[in-house]
């Protein structure tokens, strides 16, 4: 979507939303025919209201929740991967993946 159709879903201004860009809060892609915006800078967008307006907290704050999104989103990436990759490992070896945390689990809970 559009910068205009963006801003008129989050019913914000421009100078928010160039803020938002500004700090790196949202980051749209861009094309020839100027910014594109995705769904999941809707969500991104409305996190930042609810953060800013319904809980009241402040600039710093946001950039420290985002930053913490964003580690997530990664982390939660590199396992999706690192559980492709031992999908293809040969059963035995998933067994011995499996063991092994099952091992470390354990005595984390001693």
């Amino acid at each position: 979507m559009d910068e205009r159709e963006f801003r008129l879903h989050l019913e914000i201004e421009t100078t928010v939303l160039e803020v938002w860009i500004s700090e790196g809060w949202l980051v749209p892609e861009e094309t020839a025919q100027g910014r594109s915006f995705r769904e999941a800078d809707i969500a991104r967008g409305q996190l930042i209201l609810d953060l800013h307006n319904a809980m009241g907290v402040n600039e710093p704050g946001v950039d420290v929740v985002m930053d913490l999104v964003d580690q997530l989103h990664s982390l939660r990436a590199t396992l999706r991967d690192l559980t492709d990759a031992v999908r293809q490992q040969p059963s035995h070896v998933q067994e011995l993946i499996l063991s092994e945390l099952n091992r470390v689990d354990f005595q984390k809970r001693r």
